[in-house]
């Protein structure tokens, strides 16, 4: 499964069909809360993302990203 952190939702299906990725393959999450739901996936900053949300916002969601990720 692959995390996109993109500037916006628009952005990481234009990424994800550009990379000829299945609906099923990839995410773009919305909320922290959302992150918290998952684990065990990539991330992949795509674009724009950090861009329009203050620099201590991104990066902790960043952090956020890359620990669930590494969750099994």
């Amino acid at each position: 499964m692959l995390c996109f952190l993109a500037g916006n939702y628009q952005e990481a299906v234009r990424f994800a069909s550009a990379n000829l990725l299945d609906d099923d393959e990839w995410f773009f999450p919305y909320d922290e809360d959302d992150l918290r739901r998952r684990k065990d996936f990539h991330v992949i900053i795509v674009g724009t993302a950090g861009m329009n949300v203050p620099p201590s916002y991104f990066e902790r969601i960043l952090a956020l990203a890359r620990e669930r990720g590494r969750m099994k």
